[in-house]
């Protein structure tokens, strides 16, 4: 595995509190998430990790709307899916993320990484990293790109995806 130069490597003296306890939490747990509230115009609340691409060599992982606490458990447990050598499938429907719901899991555009996932590029330095956008069901269980979504829905999860949404 080769060696990533990431924000651990720097002398801690330029960083600020924020900086050093996300390295701190990286250091100590092989991962942190990083919740950004939702705002006034409608851009819904988002949460990723930092440190899974670090730790694992596995894509770090962003999903939309979902309470700080639950969104940090859900990407726990993938951190300990992965660290338990699976692998996270892509575009196909996932079972076992979320308790009886199915899940999808899509690469992320890299200029949307730099949009949404700010802590990470500054700890990755802007050297480019992997990252899935979990992508959740309403409660009936259909998703963003079928015509039964609830449509209320549609801005809370938005398709941030490589190659848009099936």
């Amino acid at each position: 595995m080769e060696n990533l130069y990431t924000a651990i490597d720097d002398t801690q003296e330029n960083h600020n509190s924020y900086e050093i306890d996300l390295l701190r939490q990286v250091k100590e747990n092989g991962w942190r998430s990083t919740h950004v509230s939702g705002s006034d115009d409608g851009s819904p609340s988002f949460t990723y990790t930092t440190g899974f691409w670090l730790s694992l060599r596995r894509p770090e992982i962003i999903l939309f709307d979902f309470p700080p606490a639950l969104a940090h458990n859900v990407l726990g447990q993938i951190y300990r899916i992965l660290g338990g050598g699976e692998d996270l499938q892509t575009n196909v429907p996932l079972e076992g993320i979320l308790s009886g719901e199915t899940v999808y899991f899509f690469p992320v555009k890299p200029e949307k990484i730099a949009e949404y996932l700010l802590s990470s590029t500054w700890f990755y330095k802007n050297d480019g990293f992997p990252c899935l956008q979990l992508v959740w069901p309403d409660q009936a269980g259909n998703f963003p790109w079928q015509s039964d979504f609830d449509a209320k829905l549609l801005r809370l999860q938005p398709d941030i995806t490589e190659n848009g949404w099936p």
